[in-house]
């Protein structure tokens, strides 16, 4: 008997709630035509809104600005991707790591979309900031071969039998020209070590005030260096920029001869500074 009523009053309260619902619906017929009306127009608006993004001609890249400082500037014509014109279809990051891959020196390429129809190329090249001079081989009388090199290692050109004006020469890699692939770095330790130094002179305020033509890195302990081609410097593989310190203050003493007959000694904590048919 019990079990009965139970059923009973689960019956009429299913019946309330459908009435409910019913009448829920009744009151806010309007506003739910209206949420359903809405979201209808939104549904439609977006496919076609998508079509004519993905199809329409306006969309297809019709200019691509290179901004790249260089004299040289790189040339992307619009054929390289004119099987996939449209702005929103093409892959930005396949455009920059193709140009970062065809060209070694180019550190980073950022590629931008401007609506409706261009992009714009933005270059970042690796620096040289010296020149290897690397014999064909191991013969002292072999020719010498200049290859530029950015601060990690990259080589960037080979710029001949004469040496680039204004770029310091490092000597002493032992590097040979068959070795050598335009594009690849290099780590060798004393070309590392001769980079590594480079760095702290133009980190300090040295290489304005001087020019550093060349750096001998053969025996990094005996690591040395021109100024103007002129005075050699010996300054070892260690304490560079509290000898450099150091050096500057010398250089300010004009009662001193910096001619090419004469050497500074650096690697010791008391400097040596003499004629160099007396080096040891």
């Amino acid at each position: 008997m019990r079990s009965y009523r139970r059923r009973k009053q689960r019956k009429r309260i299913h019946m309330l709630s459908a009435r409910q619902v019913v009448d829920t619906v009744k009151k806010n017929k309007t506003r739910i035509l209206f949420v359903l009306t809405v979201a209808g127009l939104i549904a439609f608006v977006s496919v076609n809104m998508n079509s004519f993004i993905f199809a329409s001609k306006y969309f297809n890249i019709s200019e691509i600005e290179v901004v790249d400082k260089a004299a040289d500037k790189i040339d992307y014509p619009l054929a390289r991707i004119v099987d996939n014109p449209n702005i929103f279809k093409v892959d930005l990051n396949q455009i920059a790591e193709g140009i970062e891959r065809d060209y070694h020196y180019i550190q980073k390429a950022i590629v931008k979309r401007v609506l409706p129809n261009k992009l714009v190329i933005e270059i970042l090249r690796r620096t040289p900031i010296a020149q290897m001079a690397v014999a064909v081989n191991r013969d002292a009388n072999a020719k010498q071969y200049y290859f530029t090199v950015n601060k990690d290692g990259y080589v960037l050109a080979n710029v001949g039998t004469s040496p680039k004006k204004g770029l310091p020469v490092i000597y002493g890699t032992g590097l040979s020209v068959n070795t050598i692939e335009i594009g690849s770095m290099y780590s060798k330790s004393n070309l590392g070590c001769a980079l590594s130094f480079l760095a702290i002179l133009q980190e300090s305020a040295f290489m304005p005030r001087y020019a550093v033509t060349k750096i001998d890195v053969a025996e990094p302990r005996s690591m040395s260096f021109f100024i103007n081609d002129t005075l050699e410097v010996k300054i070892g593989n260690r304490k560079w920029k509290e000898k450099i310190e150091n050096l500057a203050g010398m250089l300010q003493n004009k009662s001193i001869d910096y001619s090419q007959d004469y050497y500074i000694d650096l690697r010791f904590k008391d400097f040596v500074f003499g004629k160099k048919d007396d080096k040891k």
